[in-house]
């Protein structure tokens, strides 16, 4: 990627971020709305860099791992429900220690956000891989991947801001984790299948 389309990539990137906090902060002065709304203002300014991308960079889908073979594709997706199964019986375990509650007594907390999560989680971490770490990485000519893992996940919890402290540090663990399966085998949907589990699964534990 030349130096002029990094510049470009990060300048999509910065701009992307600085009009989500104006529109944040205009709205959250005028009007009350609840963070879902908020939720669904990054997704759209996501799509809309997804697609500025696409036209004013050099994108290609098999190296934002979107489009991937069945075998990468299969190793990704089990590499993810490990992790998901693991985080899981951990949540499941530290729900039974802090309630008493036996798990058959579990049930699904929350609003309707949480029956659409299973769209919602993967479209975030196609932005969040596809885009922002895949952007971050042309930025460093592909030489540091943690680097840019790790810019990737500050970025996306500076887009969860509206959640409180709290919520950005868990979103940039979360990221970091599905980076971490991103670099095993570049492909975003064994990224997908965990966040979306760890996601859901946190509320359902009432944490």
């Amino acid at each position: 990627m030349g130096e002029k389309s990094a510049v470009r990539t990060f300048s999509f990137l910065l701009v992307t971020l600085t009009v989500y906090y104006l529109v944040w902060q205009i709205l959250s002065q005028h009007l009350d709305l609840p963070v879902y709304y908020y939720a669904r203002l990054i997704e759209f300014l996501g799509i809309l860099l997804f697609v500025a991308l696409a036209l004013f960079t050099p994108m290609r889908f098999s190296e934002m791992g979107i489009v991937t073979p069945r075998g990468v594709l299969f190793r990704s997706l089990l590499l993810g429900g490990g992790v998901s199964l693991g985080v899981i019986f951990l949540l499941a375990l530290l729900f039974t220690a802090r309630t008493g509650e036996p798990l058959s007594a579990l049930y699904v907390r929350g609003d309707v956000s949480r029956f659409t999560y299973v769209l919602v989680a993967p479209l975030q971490e196609v932005l969040a891989k596809g885009v922002m770490y895949y952007s971050f990485e042309l930025c460093l000519a592909r030489r540091h991947p943690h680097v840019a893992n790790a810019l990737s996940a500050l970025t996306f919890a500076l887009f969860h801001v509206m959640y409180g402290p709290p919520m950005m540090l868990l979103s940039m663990a979360l990221c970091l984790g599905t980076g971490w399966i991103f670099q095993k085998y570049r492909c975003v949907w064994g990224c997908a299948l965990a966040h979306f589990a760890i996601g859901f699964f946190y509320d359902c534990f009432a944490f």
